[in-house]
Parts: C-alpha cells; sequence; structure tokens
C-alpha cells in the first residue's frame, strides 16, 4: 500500500503590521578619558542607548590614536585631561593620524570652577580692581579651534550627551550653550581666534610666547638674536596693542589665550 506523505501547512506570511521596522546601525564610539571611573561612568551611559555602542576605551594620546586607527569610530568623545600631551596638545595629534574622524570634546571640568569662565577676579572684594587679564580662551573654544565637531560641559544631562554624539557621528556640529555663545559673538565666528592676534607682529609674538615661557628678557635676547633694548621695545609695544599694565599680567594673558599663537 502506498504511504502518503503529510506536508505541514505553509505558512502565512507575516503581516506588514507585525513586521519589525528595521535597525538603524548602531553609532559606534570610542572613550578617551584619563580618569578611570569618569571613563566607566560614560561608557555605562552610553551602553544603555540601542543606538550608540562603545567599541573602545583609551586613557593617553597614543591609546586613543591606536584604538582609532584600529576600530575606525563613527565618533570619539574625548576629554580634554587626556594623558600624554606634554610634547603635543590631544586634538591636534589625533586629528594628524585621523584626520576624517568626528570628535566631540568634553571639558575639563564644568563652568563653576573653571578659571577662565570663572576667574577669582570675579569673586574679588567689594572695590578691588579686577586685572585686565581676567577673560580667556575656554578649553573647548580651543577644541573648537583644533577641529572638534562638538563640544560639551561635565554638568551636562546625559541625554544631551546622546544628542551630542548623535549629531556630530550624522555630521552635524554641535556645540554646549557657552561655546556656541562666544562663537556667535562680534569676531568669534572664526572658530575662537583671539582678535589680538592680529595686532601683534611677527617679533611681537615671538617674544610674547618667550614670555608666556617665563624668560627673562635678557634670555629672550639671546634666543632671538636681538638686542634687550630691542626686547624691552617690544615687550612694551605688546603690553600697549593688548591693553595690559605689566609682565605679570601679560604672562596670565598670554597663557589663558593660546589661540594668540595658532598659526594661519
Amino acid at each position: 500500500m502506498r504511504k502518503t506523505r503529510t506536508l505541514p501547512p505553509k505558512r502565512r506570511p507575516r503581516s506588514a503590521r507585525h513586521a519589525e521596522p528595521p535597525r538603524a546601525p548602531c553609532v559606534r564610539i570610542i572613550v578617551a578619558d584619563t580618569m578611570a571611573i569618569d571613563r566607566g561612568g560614560l561608557v555605562g551611559l552610553l551602553d544603555d542607548e540601542r543606538d550608540l555602542e562603545v567599541v573602545g576605551e583609551a586613557a593617553t594620546v597614543q591609546e586613543t590614536i591606536r584604538q582609532c586607527l584600529a576600530l575606525q569610530p563613527d565618533v570619539l568623545v574625548l576629554a580634554l585631561n587626556l594623558a600624554g600631551q606634554e610634547e603635543r596638545a590631544a586634538l591636534p595629534a589625533i586629528r594628524a593620524a585621523l584626520p576624517k574622524l568626528k570628535v566631540l570634546a568634553l571639558a575639563e571640568r564644568s563652568s563653576a570652577p573653571c578659571l577662565v569662565l570663572n576667574p577669582p577676579s570675579r569673586r574679588a572684594r567689594a572695590g578691588e580692581k579686577p586685572p585686565a587679564c581676567a577673560i580667556g580662551t575656554d578649553c573647548l573654544n580651543l577644541a573648537v579651534a583644533q577641529g572638534a565637531m562638538g563640544t560639551l560641559r561635565r554638568t551636562a544631562d546625559p541625554e544631551e550627551l546622546f544628542r551630542a554624539i548623535r549629531a556630530v557621528a550624522s555630521g552635524s556640529a554641535w556645540y554646549d550653550a557657552t561655546t556656541a555663545a562666544s562663537l556667535q559673538a562680534p569676531g568669534g565666528n572664526d572658530k575662537g581666534r583671539s582678535p589680538a592676534r592680529q595686532k601683534l607682529t611677527g617679533r611681537e609674538l615671538e617674544v610674547a610666547a618667550l614670555i608666556a615661557d617665563g624668560r627673562s628678557n635678557k634670555e629672550i635676547s639671546s634666543l632671538l638674536t636681538i638686542s634687550e633694548a630691542t626686547v624691552k621695545k617690544h615687550v612694551g609695544s605688546s603690553l600697549v596693542k593688548l591693553g595690559l599694565e605689566d609682565r605679570l599680567q601679560a604672562v596670565l594673558y598670554l597663557a589663558r589665550n593660546p589661540l594668540l599663537f595658532r598659526r594661519s
């Protein structure tokens, strides 16, 4: 007797109504922060988001470069306190090795304890004259000038962090409120470049850089092969152009305004 084989019932096609929408590809992220606890906190926050994936961590500039070259992340979340910046700042070093890398810069500290945004002179006693060099270049403004596509304060809400990463990953700039305001201010649209740079001559900038390094007039004279009288002339001219009163104010101003020495 011939056996009959029973075929399994055909599966009904899944209704489009019940089909799951295709998932967008995850944004691949490397987190670079010298502080292990802070870095771990960032990784934990990001790993809870379905569309964000941390593929690597780094604690130094060189480790960050190696990780980014190997893993090719969509976004680097870069804390500006990164170790290994003795010879060169982190962002320029990283972008030299990976010029197309999208970077979200994370401030070293929040706004309140920042000595540039809130210098001690703002808390001076009543009637005390604040120094003329109180205002300077914030670390996030410097990061923008060095090529960061996004900036964020450490006091930001986690949701703000997620939005910033998604924006940078999509190719859009995303700046925290303080940085955005400074960039929109008159003269601030040239990626934070100090307007005073246009006032100093090339030789005055060379002298200013050595003053910022703590060099004496005699040392500057020897290093630049010019007379001490000429050094004093350049120092005096620079003080007038920068609206400063003495050498101490010049050192503070120059230290707080590194974009003054940025090459075109």
